[in-house]
């Protein structure tokens, strides 16, 4: 089973990552990256601290919450399992970007972007489908740069997505 789906990801991936020689694609999807590693959030918290001031403190504590819980699970992950990232694994695959870390699962790009999501979501509904669209890009992207597969990607949607759910219950049902 285990081999079968690390074919099925690679043929996933090959068919993603083929479609490099569009002109705009590799650019488009190099900001999409860049923007995934964080800046983003920043961004986002200054719109919620002047836009949304009543939903500032709350979405920020809830992020706290959910980066603390995020962060040393996805650290822990990621040097358990120590999976070779593609462009590392393959000879014939070639990066556009350079990842801090050396291993690819999960996507820990992909899963702070649904972590936020979630979140921002949870806070503000009416984001929630450009949120997620977003959050999407940004696991796709880190297939398109040649730094991910996508079994990568999945696990970290589903963690993200689990750890955001959890920072909000947390709050919920302990905190506040």
């Amino acid at each position: 089973m285990k081999a079968y789906v690390s074919r099925f990801d690679l043929r996933l991936f090959r068919a993603i990552f083929n479609y490099r020689r569009d002109s705009f694609l590799p650019a488009f999807f190099r900001v999409i990256s860049f923007i995934g590693g964080g800046y983003f959030y920043f961004l986002f918290a200054i719109y919620m601290y002047f836009a949304q001031p009543e939903l500032f403190k709350p979405t920020m504590f809830v992020s706290l919450i959910g980066f603390g819980i995020h962060l040393p699970i996805y650290f822990i992950l990621k040097n358990m399992i120590r999976r070779v990232r593609p462009f590392n694994a393959h000879n014939d695959i070639d990066n556009m970007v350079y990842p801090i870390d050396e291993f690819s699962f999960p996507s820990g790009h992909t899963a702070a972007a649904f972590l936020v999501a979630f979140i921002i979501s949870h806070f503000i509904p009416a984001l929630a489908v450009y949120m997620y669209i977003y959050a999407s890009l940004v696991g796709l992207s880190r297939i398109y740069v040649g730094v991910h597969y996508p079994s990568d990607i999945i696990a970290g949607a589903a963690f993200g997505t689990g750890v955001g759910w959890g920072a909000v219950y947390i709050v919920n049902h302990f905190i506040c």
